[in-house]
């Protein structure tokens, strides 16, 4: 009676340390792993899309690796004086750089990252930026549309060339403390689209 009684309690003990070797062995991977990787993506995307705090402008304006088709003719400093005449005067303005493109061999396209004191300054530029234009017409002035995953604002104006009245686009959005403006001598808003994309912000 004893021996059945010693075999019956080895046999207990043996399936519940088996037991629990399998029930952790399945739990502890796949769950850690898959949290990993997801914390892993999710790290990849803010990379691309937030410019980091130490981040100069220069950084910023695109002068290799260009998409097809774009050649870089130089870049050029703006001042705050500079800015606030060609966009708006605000607080906060701190400098610009401007890089001069060609598309084509045939069409002049501009980037300038405007460097402020702050996400809400940069936010204010926009706004402000934006009130300076009257309505259209005909159709809408302003567009929203996204560059790299960030909100972006297209706008249309219209310039005289011969006697015929032509379309001309802009582009303008913020990333943290920064405003980027994309503009041209062009119809076709993928060109500046192209443009704005490549600069990865």
């Amino acid at each position: 009676m004893k021996k059945i009684i010693l075999v019956l309690i080895l046999s207990i003990l043996m399936l519940s340390i088996s037991g629990c070797t399998d029930e952790f062995v399945e739990e502890t991977p796949a769950t850690d792993v898959q949290d990993l990787e997801n914390a892993s993506g999710s790290t990849d995307m803010m990379s691309v899309d937030t410019i980091a705090g130490s981040s100069s402008i220069v950084d910023l304006v695109p002068t290799e690796n260009l998409p097809e088709n774009y050649e870089l003719l130089g870049t050029h400093e703006l001042s705050a004086d500079e800015i606030g005449a060609d966009y708006v005067e605000i607080e906060g303005i701190v400098e610009g750089l401007e890089g001069l493109y060609l598309y084509s061999e045939s069409t002049d396209v501009q980037l300038e990252v405007i460097e402020t004191n702050s996400a809400e300054n940069a936010e204010e530029f926009i706004t402000t930026y934006k009130s300076e234009f009257s309505n259209l017409r005909v159709g809408d002035r302003f567009t929203n549309v996204s560059v790299n995953g960030h909100n972006a604002v297209q706008i249309l104006d219209y310039v005289t060339v011969g006697s015929e009245d032509v379309k001309r686009y802009a582009l303008i959005w913020s990333n943290g403390k920064f405003v980027f403006v994309v503009d041209g001598a062009t119809e076709d808003i993928d060109v500046l689209l192209t443009l704005a994309e490549s600069t990865g912000y």
